[in-house]
């Protein structure tokens, strides 16, 4: 047996050792019937060259539906046909394995419905911890959609922060329990004794006004991250005017969140093909903090104008998108969506 056949022989007998291996695996369930397949063909044709290579006068014969088969070809196909009779009756497991799997996701995703409708009942708690949840877009793998849980604060090595501002940009006391606050503070230089002394990010938007009183709804405006580079590796904050006030009224959520959504991405795009790696974001629920407006319809406004711009740009630069969950009924809403949508 030449070197050559017997690298030949281990090559196809390794693909096939990893493919059945892969397709073994929990997250196949709904395929492994037809994963196995080529890697029965793998076995097949190596186990045809080894034999024939070591033992070049044997000869294997038969007839199968009025062809004649011989030599390796022959022995190919008995052992596939053998293989394939066999593999036929795992068929049934595998789609009761994918009935299963389905159901399972089915029930996750209910209970989860019903915990939001029940905590929204009771009242949201703010989330202590700062966890990640994320899932990919179906048939991409550059492409992820996700939920990170409680106070923005508490993110790290996330590129960018979106934050929910007003028409007017202009940004909150940092002693109010908002985003934009949050940003605003930890993006700011301090003193000794924590107190503000730099309002860094505050100034720049200023800046980026450029005189203007108002912008428009869905606009937005990039600047650096200030202090919050250093502190929690976020490289830009993006402002979007999400929300509009009315004298007497209050702030209300501005219509059009597919606007802001796409207008963010496409910033973020901007920025990253003129050479900054920015591959991951952190969307708050714009508009909510006020609640004046749907938490389920926003989330569900979010997650879709999300998937649809990484469908309509499936080249885009970002890898990864957070919706950002800062309550338990906010968690529990978010993760309902991404488990039921059937994009993800």
């Amino acid at each position: 047996m030449s070197p050559l056949q017997l690298a030949v022989t281990a090559l196809l007998t390794i693909a096939g050792i990893a493919l059945q291996i892969w397709s073994s695996a929990a997250s196949q369930a709904e395929r492994q019937y037809a994963l196995q397949l080529p890697s029965v063909l793998l076995y097949s044709l190596a186990a045809a060259l080894f034999l024939f290579s070591v033992f070049p006068d044997s000869l294997t014969e038969g007839r199968a539906l009025g062809f004649g088969v011989s030599g390796a070809a022959g022995f190919a196909a008995f052992f596939m046909l053998i293989s394939f009779a066999w593999l036929a009756k795992t068929r049934p497991r595998d789609e009761l394995a994918a009935q299963l799997k389905s159901a399972e996701r089915e029930n996750a995703a209910l209970r989860r419905k019903l915990k939001g409708e029940r905590l929204s009942g009771e009242g949201p708690r703010p989330l202590a911890r700062s966890t990640r949840y994320d899932a990919p877009l179906r048939g991409s793998r550059r492409h992820r959609i996700g939920v990170v849980t409680g106070n923005i604060a508490n993110v790290v090595g996330v590129d960018v922060w979106v934050n929910p501002e007003n028409t007017r940009m202009e940004m909150s006391r940092i002693d109010e329990p908002t985003v934009s606050a949050a940003i605003r503070y930890h993006g700011g230089r301090r003193d000794d004794a924590g107190h503000l002394v730099d309002d860094l990010i505050a100034k720049e938007l200023a800046e980026r006004m450029d005189g203007r009183q108002h912008v428009s709804p869905g606009q937005v405006l990039l600047t650096e991250s200030g202090e919050l580079l250093e502190s929690h590796q976020v490289r830009r904050i993006v402002h979007v005017a999400a929300v509009e006030g009315e004298p007497g009224s209050g702030y209300r959520q501005v219509m059009d969140l597919n606007r802001c959504v796409r207008n963010i991405l496409t910033e973020i795009d901007r920025i990253a093909e003129a050479g900054e790696s920015l591959r991951s974001l952190v969307l708050p629920l714009l508009g909510t903090g006020g609640g004046n407006s749907d938490l389920h319809r926003t989330v569900d406004t979010l997650l879709a104008a999300i998937v649809s711009y990484f469908e309509a740009y499936p080249a885009s630069r970002i890898r990864a998108v957070y919706l950002l969950a800062f309550t338990d009924v906010q968690e529990a809403i978010c993760r309902t969506a991404l488990d039921g949508h059937p994009e993800l």
